[in-house]
C-alpha cells in the first residue's frame, strides 16, 4: 500500500532544486526509496545488489558508461568510490558549460540512511554541487490523506510513523521497533561512527528517551551511562545526525538574563520513543507523567514535517524564564514574525505570567495557539488548533507568503 507522501508533492511540482545531484537523508525504514521511484523520472539503482555495488567500487567509470540517464543510486554509501567519481563527471560537465556552453546532463538522486557515511561522503566529495532533502516518519497530515480518516493517539504513540506499521496493520510493533534499534542504532550508527562503548550508548539513548521535552542534561545522563560528558553530547550529536533525536534550541537575546539557554531534547518519532521506554500498551501511558511530554513532541513533529516535506528548514524555539515561565514553541516564520505554540492535553488559555514573558521578548507574534487532541471553543488570549490540523493551518500561511 501506499502512503500518500507530501515531499512527493513537493518534488513533483517542480520545486526541487535544478542542482545535478540531489541528495535524501534520512533512517532506514521511512519510505526514501518508495518515494523517489514514485517520481517515475529516475532509473532505481540499488547498491544492495552485490553485483552493482562491486562494479561501482572497483570502476566507477564503467558504472557510469553501464548506467546513463536520471539515476536513483540507492544506499549509495555501501559503494564509497562512487562519490570522487561524481565530484569528477560533475565538475567536468559544469567547466564544459561555462566555456562551450554544454548543457550539464548529470540528474542523480542520492540515498542512504546511514547519515554518518553519508555526511562524510557528501561533505568530502559534492560539497557545493548537490541540494538536500529529509525525509522522516509520516506525517499526521499524510496518514490522513492516505486513509481519509483521523487516527488516533493509540496509533500514533504505539505505531509512530513508520510507513510499514501503517501499510501492514498486523505486524507487530514491539517487534518492528525492536529490530529497529538492534540493527539501525546499535548497529549501523555504531559501526559506522566507532563507537566501542555499544551497551553505554544504548543506555544513552534509552535515558534519553525518558526526558523528551525536557531541559538536556548531558552531564546527569554522562553520570548514569559512565562517560564522559564529551562522550555523550558527541552521541547526541550522532543521534541527531541520523535523523533520531532533534535538539530545540532556546529563544534568547543577550541582554534578556531572564531566559534559560539550554536546548530541549525531543524524538523525531513519537513510536521510537515509546519503544525505548518500555511501554507494550497504549492505556497504561495515559495514565503516566510521560503522556503530556509524548503528546508534545508529537505536535513538534507534526509542525517540523510540515517544513520539510515542503525542501525548507523550519526555525522553531522554546521559551523559558528563570522562573519556570514557559511557551513550548515558538515558530518563526517570514519577516521576524512568530507564532507563540502551547500544547495542553486539555485545552486552556494562556496563564498572564506566559501574556507577561511572551511581550517581554518584544517579537511581532502574529498568532497564538493551543494545541490540543480534541477540538475546543478559542479562548481570549489564544485559539485552539487540533493537532490533526496543524499543517492545514500552516499551509494557509504559507499560502499568502514563503514560510521560512
Amino acid at each position: 500500500m501506499w502512503i500518500k507522501r507530501d515531499l512527493l508533492n513537493f518534488l513533483q511540482g517542480n520545486r526541487a532544486s535544478a542542482l545535478p545531484i540531489k541528495v535524501l537523508r534520512g533512517p532506514r525504514q521511512v519510505g526514501k526509496t518508495s518515494l523517489l521511484n514514485h517520481l517515475k523520472t529516475h532509473k532505481l539503482i540499488l547498491f544492495d545488489d552485490l553485483g552493482i555495488r562491486n562494479l561501482a567500487e572497483s570502476n566507477p567509470a564503467l558504472f557510469f558508461e553501464q548506467f546513463t540517464g536520471p539515476l536513483i543510486l540507492d544506499e549509495a554509501t555501501l559503494a564509497p568510490q562512487i562519490f570522487p567519481e561524481i565530484k569528477k563527471r560533475v565538475d567536468a560537465e559544469r567547466r564544459g558549460h561555462l566555456e562551450a556552453g554544454k548543457p550539464i546532463t548529470i540528474d542523480l538522486w542520492v540515498t542512504g540512511s546511514n547519515q554518518t557515511l553519508l555526511h562524510k561522503a557528501v561533505r568530502e566529495s559534492l560539497s557545493g554541487r548537490a541540494n538536500y532533502y529529509f525525509l522522516n516518519t509520516i506525517s499526521i497530515h499524510e496518514w490522513k490523506a492516505t486513509f481519509q480518516e483521523s487516527i488516533s493517539l493509540s496509533m500514533l504513540f504505539m505505531r509512530g510513523g513508520w510507513p510499514e506499521l501503517h501499510a501492514f496493520p498486523n505486524l507487530n510493533p514491539v517487534q518492528y521497533l525492536n529490530d529497529f534499534i538492534s540493527t539501525f542504532i546499535e548497529k549501523d550508527i555504531v559501526s559506522a561512527a566507532g563507537i566501542e562503548k555499544k551497551a553505554a550508548f544504548s543506555k544513552a539513548l534509552q535515558i534519553a528517551s525518558g526526558r523528551i521535552a525536557q531541559l538536556l542534561n548531558a552531564s546527569d545522563i554522562a553520570k548514569i551511562v559512565g562517560v564522559d560528558v564529551t562522550t555523550i553530547q558527541s552521541w547526541i550529536a550522532l543521534f541527531e545526525q541520523n535523523g533520531v533525536l532533534r535538539i530545540l534550541p532556546p529563544y534568547y537575546v543577550n541582554l534578556n538574563q531572564r531566559l534559560i539557554k539550554t536546548p530541549k531534547i525531543y524524538f523525531e518519532d513519537v513510536g521510537l520513543a515509546v519503544r525505548l521506554q518500555g511501554w507494550t500498551a497504549f492505556e497504561p501511558i495515559l495514565l503516566s507523567p510521560y503522556f503530556g511530554h509524548l503528546f508534545e513532541n508529537l505536535v513538534l513533529s507534526e509542525i517540523v514535517r510540515f517544513f520539510l516535506n515542503r525542501g525548507e528548514q523550519p526555525e522553531i524555539f522554546f521559551v523559558r524564564s528563570k522562573m519556570q515561565e514557559e511557551i513550548d514553541f515558538l515558530l518563526q516564520l517570514s519577516n521576524q514574525r512568530f507564532i507563540a505554540i502551547e500544547v495542553k492535553v486539555t485545552p486552556m488559555d494562556l496563564t498572564a505570567k506566559q501574556m507577561n514573558l511572551l511581550n517581554s521578548l518584544e517579537l511581532n507574534i502574529v498568532d497564538k495557539w493551543i494545541v490540543s487532541s480534541v477540538p475546543s471553543p478559542n479562548f481570549a488570549n489564544a485559539r485552539v488548533v487540533c493537532i490533526d490540523q496543524i499543517c492545514e493551518e500552516l499551509l494557509k500561511l504559507s499560502q499568502f507568503e514563503r514560510i521560512s
